[in-house]
């Protein structure tokens, strides 16, 4: 009983991944479509930047919530599965990459009055500016983080499809 229970569980698991997975490249790929067609401020020097200032095809959002639900599936499956050592590893390697993905998240997703975001900026990545003019990029799906995503789902789907898949065989 407990194994159809698990094999149902892997399946609707294996299911969810592909979904976040697939729709962060999609909003990656719209992000990075976006920013090439965005006009550029002080073009040609160092300090160029893309101007994304009131883009409404600007994805970020959905980009960001895509990665929350492929954290949220790693710490699910660890629970589900009795904390996989390679999911568990996965998982600290992505919150390791990506720390600020929740505090990034919920905000986003639901909007407050106060002054969680006063300080955070949208461009084609989710950067809070800091005093002095430092950045701290939040979510950045052009590098690391969206590096750390897939690595993150392949080891689940990984797991999923080779590691439960013998045993429960």
């Amino acid at each position: 009983m407990i194994s159809t229970d698990l094999d149902r569980a892997r399946s609707r698991f294996i299911n969810a991944i592909n979904r976040f997975i697939v729709g962060a490249r999609l909003q990656r790929e719209r992000l990075a479509t976006t920013a090439a067609k965005a006009p550029r401020l002080l073009e040609g020097t160092p300090e160029e930047v893309i101007d994304l200032t009131g883009t409404p095809g600007n994805d970020l959002d959905y980009y960001v919530y895509e990665l929350g639900r492929l954290q949220a599936a790693a710490r699910e499956i660890v629970k589900v599965f009795g904390e996989p050592p390679e999911i568990v590893e996965a998982l600290k390697v992505f919150d390791t990459a990506v720390p600020n993905l929740r505090a990034a998240r919920n905000p986003l997703t639901h909007a407050s009055d106060d002054s969680r975001l006063d300080d955070v900026v949208w461009f084609s990545a989710l950067a809070r500016m800091k005093p002095g003019g430092d950045v701290e990029y939040l979510v950045d799906p052009r590098y690391g983080h969206h590096d750390a995503a897939e690595a993150l789902a392949a080891a689940m789907l990984n797991y999923l499809r080779v590691e439960t898949g013998s045993s429960a065989g």
